[in-house]
C-alpha cells in the first residue's frame, strides 16, 4: 500500500490507482485466474444543477457542475479465489467557483484467496471515500466537492492471511493475524483543517473449534490480542458452547476475561471477567430467533437478533448488540462486517442497505466507547421491483463520563425494471442526532429519484434528482439543496 504522507493531488490519485492495482493483483493469483470474472472498465460524463452550491444556510449560489470519472469494477470466483471491487476517479468543474474544482477518489472492495490448498487463507478488504468528521460540517445532495475544512479522504483497509488446520472429524484450528490501517487525508477542494493521526492496529487470533464428531454440543475456544498505535491494546479469552436441546431449541453460553488497556472503561485497566447465555429457536424452516444475556464491563449486557423469511425473496430481520470499541474500530468493522448480497453488491448485514462505511453519524472520537446498536430491515423482490425498508438506533456512551450521543435513521428505496431497457427508483432516508457535547438536535433528510436508460448494449444514459434538508437547533447549520443532473456512461 502507497499510504505513506500527505500528497499533492496528481500523486495521490496515482497511488491510489496503484492501491487498486495492487489489491486485485493479491487476488487475482495464479490459481485464482480460472473461473468466471465480470471486469468492466468505464468512463462517465455528468451534467448537474445545484442551487446552493457551498452548503450553506445563507448567501445561496446556484451554479452548474461538470464531472468526468474514468473507473473499473471488477467481480467474480475463480477456482480458489473471490473478488469484488469498485474504483473510480472523478474531476469536478464548476462553472461559476472555479476554486472548487478537484478530484474525488472512492473504492470499495472485498477478496479472498485459497493461497495454499485447505491451509492458508489470505482476505483483503478495502474502502476510499471522502466524509465529514463532523455531524455538523460539510454536507452536499450529491456526490461532489465541497469547501468545508472538517472533510477528509479516509483511507480504510485490511489484510488478513488466515492458516487452519484439520484434526479429522475431531476439531480444526485457525491462527489468523490481520492488519489494519485508517488514515485520514486532506481532500482536493476547501482549507486543510487538522486531521486525524493515522492509526494502525495489528490482531493475532488463535481458535479451535470441534469438528463434526461433536453433534448435540459443539464448542470453541478464542484467544485474541490487539495491538494499536496509540495505546490502547486489547486482551480477550473466550470459551463459547451450543447444546442442541431439541430440533428447536439451541441453548448458548459464553464466558471469558477481557482486558482494555488506556480505555478508560476500567479504572484499572484490568481484565474483567465476563458471561453471556441463552438460546436459539427455530419454530420452523423461515424463522430464527436469538437473545443471549449476561454481564461485561460492569452492566448487563444483551445481544439478540431474529429473521423471518416471508417469501422465496422475502425477509424481515432485526437485531440488537452490545459493543465496546473506538471509532476507529467501528470504521473498520464497517468494512470487514460487510457481505454480499444475491446481486452481487456488498451491503450491510444488519440492514441490506449499501454502507456508508467511513460515516460515523456523529463526531469523530478519538476513545473508547461503550456502543448499543439496534435495527430492523426488510428487504426484498417482488416481480420487476426490488425494495429495501431499514431503521437503526446508535447509542454511543462516552467512558467515564458516561455521557450519550444518540443517532436515530429511517431509510428506504424501490427500484422497478419499467422497461427492458429502463430502470427507475426512488430512496429516502432521515436521520436524527443528539450530541451530548452540545445538547443540539440534527435532522436531516435525503432524498432521490433516478431513470436510467441502456442507449445501447454498453451505454447508458440517467437522469437524477436529489434533494437535502438539514434542521438544526443552531441555525447556521441549516443546509437545503436541490440538485438535477444528467449523465452518460460507456462501458468497456
Amino acid at each position: 500500500m502507497y499510504f505513506l504522507r500527505p500528497i499533492r493531488a496528481t500523486e495521490k490519485a496515482a497511488r491510489y490507482t496503484r492501491c487498486v492495482v495492487g489489491f486485485s493483483a493479491l487476488v487475482l493469483s495464479a490459481n485464482a485466474i480460472a473461473g468466471e470474472w465480470t471486469i468492466s472498465p468505464r468512463v462517465d460524463v455528468e451534467q448537474s444543477f445545484t442551487d446552493n452550491v457551498r452548503s450553506v444556510s445563507e448567501g445561496l449560489e446556484a451554479d452548474i457542475i461538470t464531472s468526468s470519472s474514468a473507473g473499473i469494477s471488477v467481480a467474480g470466483q475463480g477456482r480458489r479465489a473471490q473478488l469484488n471491487f469498485n474504483y473510480s476517479l472523478s474531476r469536478d468543474d464548476f462553472w461559476d467557483n472555479s476554486e472548487l474544482n478537484g478530484l474525488r477518489q472512492n473504492l470499495l472492495g472485498s477478496g479472498n484467496v485459497e493461497a495454499i490448498e485447505d491451509l492458508v487463507f489470505i482476505d483483503t478488504r478495502a474502502s476510499i471515500s471522502q466524509q465529514s468528521l463532523q455531524r455538523n460540517g460539510g454536507t452536499s445532495a450529491s456526490d461532489r466537492n465541497i469547501d468545508s475544512n472538517d472533510q477528509s479522504t479516509v483511507v480504510n483497509y485490511s489484510v488478513t492471511p488466515n492458516f487452519g488446520h484439520r484434526y479429522g472429524n475431531w476439531g480444526e484450528s485457525d491462527l489468523r493475524y490481520t492488519f489494519n490501517e485508517t488514515r485520514f487525508l486532506d481532500s482536493d477542494v476547501g482549507s486543510a483543517g487538522a486531521q486525524p493521526d493515522t492509526s494502525r492496529s495489528h490482531e493475532i487470533v488463535t481458535l479451535l473449534r470441534s469438528g463434526p464428531k461433536f453433534t448435540s454440543l459443539s464448542w470453541q475456544l478464542l484467544g485474541s490480542r490487539t495491538f494499536t498505535d496509540n495505546s490502547s491494546n486489547r486482551n480477550l479469552t473466550e470459551l463459547s458452547g451450543e447444546y442442541a436441546w431439541s430440533r428447536h431449541i439451541t441453548l448458548l453460553g459464553r464466558a471469558g476475561s477481557e482486558k482494555i488497556e488506556g480505555g478508560g472503561i476500567n479504572s484499572d485497566d484490568g481484565a474483567e471477567f465476563f458471561w453471556r447465555g441463552g438460546a436459539r429457536l427455530t419454530p420452523g424452516p423461515r424463522t430464527s430467533l436469538r437473545f443471549e444475556v449476561g454481564k461485561r464491563f460492569n452492566s448487563t449486557n444483551y445481544s439478540a437478533d431474529a429473521s423471518y423469511q416471508i417469501g422465496a425473496r422475502t425477509a424481515l430481520t432485526t437485531s440488537y448488540e452490545e459493543s465496546v470499541q473506538t471509532d476507529r474500530q467501528q470504521l473498520t468493522n464497517n468494512l470487514n462486517n460487510l457481505v454480499l448480497n444475491d446481486q452481487g453488491v456488498l451491503v450491510d448485514p444488519n440492514t441490506g442497505a449499501p454502507g456508508n462505511l467511513n460515516s460515523l453519524d456523529l463526531d469523530f472520537l478519538d476513545r473508547v466507547n461503550k456502543n448499543k446498536t439496534f435495527s430492523i430491515a426488510l428487504n426484498g423482490e417482488r416481480g420487476r421491483n426490488t425494495f429495501n425498508i431499514f431503521s437503526r438506533v446508535n447509542l454511543r456512551t462516552q467512558e467515564p463520563e458516561g455521557t450519550e450521543d444518540t443517532v436515530v435513521t429511517l431509510g428506504g428505496s424501490i427500484n422497478r425494471r419499467i422497461w427492458p431497457k429502463m430502470d427507475g427508483g426512488i430512496s429516502a432516508n432521515l436521520s436524527v442526532v443528539t450530541q451530548a457535547a452540545d445538547g443540539n438536535e440534527d435532522y436531516t433528510l435525503r432524498t432521490n429519484a433516478f431513470l436510467t436508460y441502456r442507449i445501447m448494449q454498453d451505454f447508458s444514459g440517467s437522469l437524477n434528482y436529489s434533494f437535502l434538508r438539514r434542521d438544526s437547533d443552531i441555525d447556521t447549520q441549516d443546509v437545503q439543496e436541490n440538485v438535477v443532473s444528467v449523465s452518460l456512461r460507456k462501458t468497456f
